[in-house]
């Protein structure tokens, strides 16, 4: 039997980027509208609308069509913690199954992944046609419904929610940590940082932060 489920964030946790939305908007010239972010927040679009938008925006200011390639390029810019992997494999020795769960963009956590190596992946697909972007995709995790998602990879993997972690660093974190059995915020984490069982200030402290949790004392070191 796993000793648990720990889900990680990708953006922010596992990369040294806060948002690949915002890597995407920077890089097309167009800007991250905090409006429709509350739109989404208060219920009035979907998450698959706000992806309609941003990615509006994005060929808009762009000024002409973009490309996977486009994508791919703004996207390589985003650089993967080095400690990551060996954070990973730490777990995995620990008993421990590790996922991925995302609302970020499926060209950057399906990267990440392979590089962290977690074959658990979920994440937001964007639409391309013929190469070419266009606004739309699938929201296969959009941001308030992550709870439900963790759920679902849970019993999947018959595992008590109880036995459940979650690795998170923003506002938008704070009701899937009340959602799981623990959960662990990585700084910078903001309003996040008060609501997580513990708040670590590297992603190497996670395996003794999980120590922690069950009174057992620190004895791991990932390096630098």
């Amino acid at each position: 039997m796993p000793s648990g489920l720990v889900v990680f964030d990708c953006d922010g946790v596992l990369t040294e980027n806060h948002s690949s939305w915002q890597v995407l908007h920077e890089y097309f010239g167009s800007r991250d509208n905090k409006y429709f972010a509350d739109l989404y927040r208060r219920g009035l679009i979907s998450y698959l609308d706000w992806m309609k938008i941003d990615i509006a925006l994005m060929i808009h200011s762009w000024g002409k069509p973009i490309t996977r390639v486009n994508v791919e390029d703004a996207l390589s810019r985003v650089k993967v913690k080095p400690e990551a992997r060996r954070v990973v494999e730490a777990l995995n020795e620990m008993g421990y199954i590790v996922a991925v769960v995302s609302s970020g963009i499926d060209v950057l956590v399906e990267r990440v992944c392979r590089e962290v190596g977690v074959d658990l992946c979920f994440y937001n697909k964007l639409r391309f046609e013929d190469g070419e972007l266009v606004p739309g995709g699938e929201a296969l995790v959009p941001l308030r419904e992550k709870p439900r998602v963790i759920r679902s990879i849970a019993e999947n993997l018959s595992i008590r929610i109880s036995d459940t972690y979650y690795v998170g660093d923003s506002e938008w974190d704070i009701d899937v940590f009340r959602s799981v059995g623990h959960s662990i915020a990585v700084e910078p984490c903001g309003e996040a940082c008060r609501h997580a069982e513990q708040v670590v200030s590297s992603l190497r402290e996670i395996p003794d932060a999980l120590r922690r949790i069950h009174g057992v004392g620190n004895q791991f070191s990932a390096g630098k």
